[in-house]
């Protein structure tokens, strides 16, 4: 998915530009994120991020860190949602996605099942988190998978391992998740969508005509006056039985008519 021009200049916007010290943190490293990560296309958005929050000069500042790394639609979603949120929430909400360990993908298939493994992030060392918003858990799943989530209680869903990008044993290691990890009460969360509020259930219920027509008259049934021989006189002949059929059609057009007069009294009451 190709990044969307208006939220890279969202982001120079939003962001102050890194002065000429942040970026010279980058030579006194042995790798540079913002170089490796330039080689993906992918990754712009998130590339772009991590550099515009500064936290890019703190991995460089590193000696072993894994990136968790989303892609440009996943960065998308972010932006789009927490266009609000201040600049240092966003830094601290990115650095959730960085952990101080060299984790690959041979560590990720080595990881014992059944039982999530505890990861500290750069939002931990940086002091600020609280109520375990600073760590991760990941945990295995069968053909070498993982799934991280945050250790928050109450925390939204995790992310799902996608795929080992790039590493450079034993200093910086590149994976790709499925989307941004979110802990719960994290000062840098986004602000989400709230769910649409439920609507009140109501019964289908056929509408009537508006205006309503009067009610068809029922045509008195007349016995045929040719009758053969052994046909019994008018006067003898027993009453004729009422046109089932048509009591059933006027039944039907007043129970509609009810229903719908119900029905528009309900929805006034709604509005």
């Amino acid at each position: 998915m190709a990044p969307n021009l208006s939220l890279l200049v969202l982001l120079v916007l939003l962001f102050p530009a890194i002065d000429s010290a942040a970026a010279a943190d980058a030579g006194n490293t042995s790798f540079n994120v913002t170089e490796i990560l330039d080689k993906y296309p992918e990754f712009k958005l998130f590339n772009l991020l991590l550099s515009k929050t500064r936290v890019a000069s703190e991995i460089n500042n590193r000696s072993s860190v894994t990136l968790l790394a989303t892609d440009n639609a996943a960065v998308d979603w972010l932006l789009r949602h927490s266009a609000r949120v201040p600049h240092a929430a966003l830094a601290e909400l990115v650095s959730v996605h960085v952990v101080l360990d060299y984790i690959d993908a041979a560590k990720l298939a080595a990881l014992p099942r059944g039982r999530p493994t505890q990861l500290t992030t750069l939002f931990q060392a940086s002091g600020a988190a609280r109520n375990r918003t600073g760590f991760l858990n990941v945990t295995a799943t069968p053909r070498g998978g993982a799934v991280f989530a945050s250790a928050a209680p109450g925390s939204l869903a995790g992310a799902v391992f996608k795929r080992a990008v790039t590493a450079k044993p034993y200093n910086i290691s590149v994976l790709q998740i499925s989307n941004v990890i979110v802990p719960r009460g994290i000062v840098a969360r986004p602000g989400l969508p709230s769910p649409p509020a439920p609507r009140p259930k109501m019964r289908h219920m056929a509408m009537a005509p508006s205006p309503a027509p009067m009610p068809p008259r029922l045509a008195p049934t007349v016995p045929s006056l040719e009758e053969d021989e052994n046909t019994e006189s008018p006067d003898e002949a027993p009453a004729p039985a009422p046109s089932h059929g048509h009591a059933v059609q006027a039944t039907s057009w007043w129970s509609a008519a009810a229903a719908g007069v119900g029905m528009a009294c309900m929805l006034l009451g709604y509005l």
